[in-house]
């Protein structure tokens, strides 16, 4: 699974007072408004311009490459959703403002059915056979994050958080992870992520994450990716 944790640099820093964001587990049926908005959330994330150099292969694929990983964490329960809050606090449905996937302890390393066939789900959203260059590129991602994954404890592995780029400069994304957090606790659990841009790192510092070894270096001048961990509380 090709993984990485982002946010926009500008987004999760300042509150708009008018549009507060409420968290909520995704539910089935979400599939595409998820991968939409974390398609929109990526477009500019150095990681996604280097994976797909070509604006309009990236454009087109890039809402069905999210689509595999939404997928494949909410066959785990590891989608969270953000919507506008309506007067009494509660979530109101509509276009998200973000999205968080993860992964729980035990499914990172050890793929069921269903995550053997997001790889080959992967190959087609991408357009690999057409597209070797991106193929290429998010196979020595995936391989280079499995080798630095830490194997010493069980931990949630935190995939992707991402904010709409109309709902950047508000607490979406401080209240996605706030509720994801508030689940690894329940559990007793650590998290794992990979921070590919500084508004990411902003975050998941903010959240208690510190940097776990060296940054991965991504091949041919690709950006670098740095490893957070944060331990059970």
């Amino acid at each position: 699974m090709t993984t990485t944790t982002a946010l926009p640099a500008a987004a999760g820093t300042a509150l708009r007072p008018a549009l507060r964001p409420v968290v909520r587990p995704a539910r089935p049926g979400e599939e595409d408004a998820l991968a939409h908005v974390l398609a929109a959330a990526f477009a500019d994330d150095a990681l996604m311009l280097w994976a797909f150099p070509d604006p309009g292969h990236r454009a087109r694929v890039m809402p069905a490459f999210f689509r595999v990983h939404v997928e494949q964490c909410l066959a785990h329960r590891g989608a969270l959703v953000a919507h506008r809050a309506t007067g009494d606090d509660t979530a109101q449905d509509g276009e998200p403002l973000g999205a968080l996937l993860f992964l729980p302890p035990g499914h990172w390393d050890d793929p069921g059915p269903k995550d053997g066939a997001a790889t080959r789900a992967l190959a087609e959203a991408i357009d690999a056979a057409g597209h070797d260059g991106p193929a290429r590129r998010l196979a020595a991602i995936t391989r280079l994050q499995t080798l630095r994954h830490p194997r010493h404890r069980s931990h949630h592995y935190l995939a992707f958080v991402g904010v709409h780029p109309d709902a950047r400069r508000t607490l979406t994304g401080r209240a996605l992870l706030h509720a994801f957090l508030a689940e690894v606790d329940a559990t007793g659990q650590a998290a794992y992520a990979e921070t590919s841009s500084p508004g990411g790192a902003h975050l998941l510092a903010g959240g208690g994450f510190t940097r776990f070894g060296e940054a991965i270096a991504l091949p041919g001048g690709g950006p670098r990716l740095a490893p957070v961990w944060r331990g059970p509380r």
